[in-house]
C-alpha cells in the first residue's frame, strides 16, 4: 500500500532551505518512493517563492536516487500561512509530517488529527505539556497514530548504550552529561523569525531528554534551569544563548535517583567543523561510557570547505548497488519507520496503540514535553526546582 503524505512545512529540516544541502524530510521521502513505500507527496509552505527551490532539489534528488516522486508545492502563489488547509481540503492524505516553528505545533496537528490523518511531528511535540495532553487525547479519539521525530532513538552509538544499560554492566545510573551546542547562524539567520519564540533547550536539549528517557525508562521528577541573554539579544533576538538544566529522574523499578545536566547553546562559531556539537556521558556504580556523537571517526578536509567533522551515521548519500545512490541513516530510519507504522495500519496489521512504548508516540513524548514546559518555568522563577507533574 503506497502513501500519500502531506509535509507541512518547508525549511531547513525538510529540504535544506538556506544550505547547500537537502535537508532530511524530502530526500527520505523520495528514498521511500523509491522503495515503494509513498505515492505521492504535497507540500504545504507559508509562500510560493519556495517552490522553486523545493522543484529544483526535487530534481536533483529523483535524478541522484533514480526515484521519480512527484510533489505538488501549495500556496501556488504569494503567501499563505494556512495552505496546510488547503491541501486538507484538496487531498485525502494517508499520513502526515509536520516541520514547522515549535509554538505552530499544536495547532497544526489538532487540525490534522481531526482528520484522522496519522501524524508525524519534528520535535518537539509541544512546549506546553498542557497542549501536548490534548494532542494525545484527541489522538487517541480519533484513533489516530501521533508520533514525533526523535532520530537519536534510531542511533546505533545510543542503541548500543540502551543494551549497556538493560544489561545491568554499568551498575546502577548516578548521573548523565550531556553537552550539546550548534552554529549561531542556526537562530541569526535559519530561524531568525522564531528564535525568540523557542529556547534552545527547547530546541535542541529535547532530544537528549527523550533519549535519556528512552534509554533508561525513568521518569523525571524535577528541573532546575539557567540560562544567559547575551549575544543574540545583542542582535535584537530575546532568546538565551545558553540554557543550563539539571534533571532528576527516579527508575521504574528500583525506584533509584540519578541526575542528568544539559547544557546547551545556539552561539558556536559558525566556522565549527560540524553543524551540531554533541557528547552524552554515563556513570554507573559498575562502570561509565563517553559518547562522542560529534567525533565519529571520519574527519574530511578540502580546499572549498576547510575541516569538517562528518556524521556517516545520521542521513547521508551513499552509493548503491544499482548503480543510483542511496540516502540513508538514523535520521531517515525515523521517517521511514513512521511510514512503514503507518502502512502497517492502513493494512490492518496493527492498531496505533500497538506502538505505546515502543516508538516515541506523543504518549511517550510527554515525558520530554513536561521536561521541557517544567525549565522554561524554572527560568522564569529565578532558576529554583520545578516539580513535574505527569
Amino acid at each position: 500500500m503506497k502513501l500519500k503524505v502531506l509535509v507541512v512545512g518547508a525549511g531547513m529540516y525538510v529540504s535544506g532551505r538556506g544550505t547547500k544541502g537537502y535537508g532530511t524530510i524530502l530526500p527520505a521521502l523520495v528514498q521511500a518512493k523509491k522503495c515503494g513505500l509513498v505515492e505521492s507527496v504535497c507540500i504545504a509552505s507559508t509562500s510560493a517563492k519556495n517552490a522553486n527551490i523545493l522543484k529544483k532539489k526535487l530534481r536533483m534528488l529523483n535524478a541522484m536516487l533514480g526515484a521519480n516522486l512527484k510533489i505538488d508545492i501549495l500556496p501556488k502563489k504569494g503567501s499563505d500561512k494556512a495552505s496546510y488547509k488547503k491541501a486538507l481540503a484538496k487531498y485525502d492524505f494517508d499520513c502526515a509530517i509536520i516541520s514547522v516553528p515549535d509554538h505552530l505545533h499544536y495547532k497544526i496537528a489538532s487540525d490534522i488529527i481531526r482528520k484522522n490523518i496519522h501524524t508525524m511531528i519534528v520535535k518537539p511535540l509541544t512546549s506546553k505539556l498542557k497542549e501536548a495532553k490534548s494532542l494525545e487525547a484527541l489522538a487517541n479519539k480519533r484513533k489516530v497514530y501521533g508520533a514525533v521525530e526523535f532520530h537519536k532513538r534510531f542511533d546505533e552509538a545510543n542503541l548500543k548504550l540502551k543494551d549497556l544499560i538493560n544489561s545491568k554492566n554499568l551498575g546502577d545510573i548516578l548521573y548523565f552529561a550531556v553537552e550539546y551546542s550548534q552554529k549561531k547562524s542556526i537562530p541569526a539567520k535559519v530561524f531568525k523569525d522564531w528564535a525568540a519564540k523557542t529556547n534552545i533547550f527547547q530546541y535542541l536539549g529535547v532530544h537528549y531528554v527523550d533519549l535519556i528517557h528512552f534509554l533508561t525508562g525513568a521518569k523525571p521528577l524535577r528541573v532546575m534551569a539557567t540560562g544567559q541573554k547575551n549575544s543574540l539579544k545583542r542582535k535584537g533576538i530575546n532568546t538565551y544563548d545558553a540554557i543550563q538544566a539539571l534533571i532528576e529522574w527516579k527508575m521504574p523499578k528500583t525506584g533509584n535517583k540519578f541526575t542528568s545536566s544539559i547544557l546547551t547553546n545556539w552561539i558556536d562559531p559558525d566556522t565549527t567543523s560540524a553543524v551540531s556539537d554533541q557528547k552524552i556521558k554515563i556513570i554507573g556504580t559498575k562502570g561509565r561510557c563517553d559518547s562522542d556523537q560529534k567525533n565519529r571517526g571520519v574527519q574530511i578536509v578540502t580546499q572549498k570547505e576547510g575541516i569538517e567533522d562528518f556524521n556517516p551515521y545520521f542521513s547521508q548519500f551513499y552509493p548503491g548497488v544499482d548503480g543510483k545512490r542511496v540516502f540513508k541513516g538514523y535520521g531517515e530510519k525515523s521517517i521511514r519507520q513512521f511510514l512503514i507504522d503507518v502502512e502497517d495500519i492502513k493494512k490492518g496489521i496493527k492498531k496505533a496503540a500497538y506502538f505505546c512504548g515502543k516508538r516515541p508516540t506523543f504518549k511517550d513524548s510527554l515525558v520530554s514535553t513536561a521536561v521541557i514546559d517544567v525549565a522554561t518555568r524554572s527560568l522564569e522563577k529565578d532558576n529554583s526546582w520545578v516539580k513535574i507533574n505527569l
